[in-house]
């Protein structure tokens, strides 16, 4: 806003102010106290109270349409500062994956830190390090967040939806993303989980002492071996 400047009145000394002179007075101090607060840059500070809400956006629309995004928290701090912003209304909005995006209206300068509480439109991901896939799975399931892959750490692919009888009791060794992060409705969420032990089937293989040849050979058959190499072993004199 401009001030407009009234024409000065040159008086003399000990001559009283006039009414008129008086009132211009007030009216000057009354618009350089507005100019001022019109003009001053402010500063503001909104704190996400979400735990999960990590590397959001938060920024203000200015009357005119003008966009401004706060400068985000340096660990440990938790604040998103605007600085420079002249006083007046604005459209505040915060928004962080897995959250739904919330607009508010602030004034500024505001008295003390703006508390923004976002709305979950996802999940968090939950610590599963060394838990079984079959609880990893049940608890992903229950917040609401799909696996998208689930590989062991040999690099073989198992199926999220119906993992196979000798994986289920795996444990998970590495989850991406990582514990406390916000998950979007579609995220993609990844567990590598420990092999599986392969265990061959072992027939015990009976005694054939004693047995010829054809015998030996026919026993063996029996129980679903094949008799290998043969070797004779000469007598010493």
């Amino acid at each position: 806003m401009a001030i407009n400047v009234a024409a000065p009145k040159t008086v003399q000394a000990g001559e009283p102010i006039t009414a008129q002179g008086w009132n211009t007075l007030g009216t000057a101090i009354t618009t350089v106290i507005q100019f001022l607060n019109n003009s001053e840059a402010s500063s503001l500070r909104v704190a996400i109270t979400n735990s999960g809400a990590t590397n959001a956006r938060v920024s203000v629309i200015r009357d005119d349409s003008v966009t401004f995004d706060a400068v985000a928290p340096v660990p440990p701090g938790t604040e998103y500062i605007f600085s420079g912003l002249r006083a007046g209304g604005y459209k505040l909005r915060a928004e962080a994956a897995g959250f739904a995006p919330k607009v508010s209206d602030v004034t500024v300068p505001a008295p003390a830190t703006i508390q923004v509480t976002l709305d979950s439109s996802g999940g968090i991901m939950p610590a599963l390090f060394g838990s079984t896939l079959r609880a990893g799975l049940t608890e992903l399931a229950n917040r609401g967040i799909l696996v998208s892959r689930v590989l062991d750490v040999v690099g073989r692919d198992i199926a999220p939806a119906n993992p196979p009888a000798q994986n289920t009791e795996s444990l998970v060794l590495a989850q991406v993303p990582s514990a406390g992060e916000a998950v979007p409705p579609n995220g993609q969420v990844q567990l590598v989980v420990s092999a599986a032990l392969q265990v061959e089937p072992a027939i015990e293989v009976p005694s054939l002492a004693g047995l010829t040849l054809p015998e030996a050979q026919k026993a063996l058959e029996g129980i679903g071996l094949v008799l290998g190499k043969v070797t004779t072993l000469q007598p010493k004199v």
